[in-house]
């Protein structure tokens, strides 16, 4: 996508925070069905009852021929989870989520040169960040509510079917993926928002969201920002999104408050927003096909469009273990003409194919052999890249 830094969290902070998040909550919508006195927590002897803690480890070694520089490397991520659903043992009606993410420092972008990024977990600097730290609460079983440090790549802009491929571009699409001063809030680089998830009836959904719209700087990667919109404004974002166990259709769109400065030295600044479409469809038992299309305002926005589309087979072997599987993708990013001139490239288009098989040898670990080929990285069509990569998953 290292060992993970201290992080403590005493009893009396876990019945602290809570509060808080529902009074800054209340705040923002003028009212509340909850008062300190219905809190009535109970007594945490077992915190293994009320609280949910996972720990992932992710190693990808990825080694490529072609690019900017070849050679192998190793890449680790440590990502922490803490949650809690009140609902189960109070009357709030509601849920925490904190997750804190460490990556080590490694350059595979730097070494392919691409836009996409071969390994969805490369961080050029050490990271060290709090990803997500939000309370959501549900007001009724067709709305909830969330507000804290939230990573917009776990419900915006999302196919399932494609989360198993290494390569960024099957994530989170990559106009909107580098829109922005420092691109928006998703993993591992997230920021404070608020986010609103109305159902209409049991496949449709809306989501409609507000964040601050500078994740932050390699500056700030070790350490949290405090200057919500005060620098680069806010990202506003929302999708309606049609869903049932054989199929999601969904479309979207996202803009940011404060005008960016035009490529290429052009006068003046412009508006920075996209829409996206997405659509993903179970065509037989275990067989996945999968198509998103994001664009981008050209003007001020290093990638136009990104169109993907992929299938996957899970159960290929292990049908009665753990079911595993095999994808194979396409992901064509491209660039904007003022992008293209200003950084001297003689191709409009990077293109990234993918080919990985997941399985799991045991029910805590996971292992992903990886292929991928890369053309015309950044628009450079002299440095096609072959990248080979290993990912192993240790959950515990």
């Amino acid at each position: 996508m290292s060992t993970l830094g201290p992080m403590k969290m005493s009893i009396k902070a876990f019945k602290v925070l809570p509060v808080l998040c529902l009074t800054l909550t209340s705040v923002a919508w003028g009212q509340s069905n909850v008062t300190i006195g219905e809190l009535n927590f109970p007594r945490f002897g077992n915190l293994s009852r009320y609280i949910n803690v996972d720990f992932f480890y992710t190693n990808d070694f990825i080694s490529n021929t072609g690019g900017v520089k070849a050679g192998p490397r190793n890449i680790g991520a440590a990502d922490l989870y803490l949650e809690t659903d009140f609902r189960k043992y109070s009357r709030v009606s509601g849920e925490m989520m904190i997750h804190f993410t460490h990556i080590n420092k490694n350059d595979q972008r730097g070494g392919i040169g691409d836009t996409q990024v071969a390994s969805n977990i490369d961080m050029p600097d050490q990271t060290d960040r709090m990803t997500d730290l939000y309370y959501q609460h549900h007001w009724s079983d067709k709305l909830a509510t969330l507000l804290g440090i939230h990573d917009i790549s776990m419900e915006f802009n999302v196919t399932e079917s494609s989360l198993n491929f290494l390569n960024g571009g099957f994530g989170t699409d990559t106009a909107f993926a580098v829109s922005g001063a420092n691109g928006p809030s998703i993993y591992p680089i997230t920021t404070v928002g608020f986010r609103t998830k109305y159902q209409l009836n049991d496949e449709i959904t809306f989501l409609g969201g507000l964040y601050d719209a500078d994740p932050g700087t390699s500056d700030t990667w070790r350490r949290s920002k405090y200057d919500v919109g005060q620098k680069e404004g806010y990202l506003i974002i929302s999708e309606l999104s049609h869903a049932s166990d054989s199929h999601k259709a969904g479309i979207g769109g996202w803009n940011y408050t404060k005008a960016k400065s035009k490529h290429n030295e052009e006068v003046g600044a412009a508006s920075a927003f996209g829409s996206y479409g997405m659509y993903e469809h179970n065509i037989r038992p275990g067989l996945w096909a999968f198509a998103r299309y994001g664009w981008a305002n050209p003007l001020v926005n290093i990638v136009q469009s990104n169109a993907v589309t992929g299938i996957v087979y899970r159960g290929l072997l292990q049908r009665k273990k753990t079911e595993d599987e095999v994808g194979l993708g396409y992901s064509r990013a491209h660039f904007s003409r003022s992008f293209v001139q200003e950084n001297e490239g003689d191709s409009s288009v990077e293109t990234a194919y993918e080919f990985y098989y997941h399985f799991k040898p045991t029910k805590n670990i996971s292992l992903r052999p990886d292929i991928q080929f890369i053309a015309n990285p950044t628009g450079n069509s002299k440095k096609d890249a072959w990248a080979t990569g290993f990912r192993t998953v240790v959950e515990i």
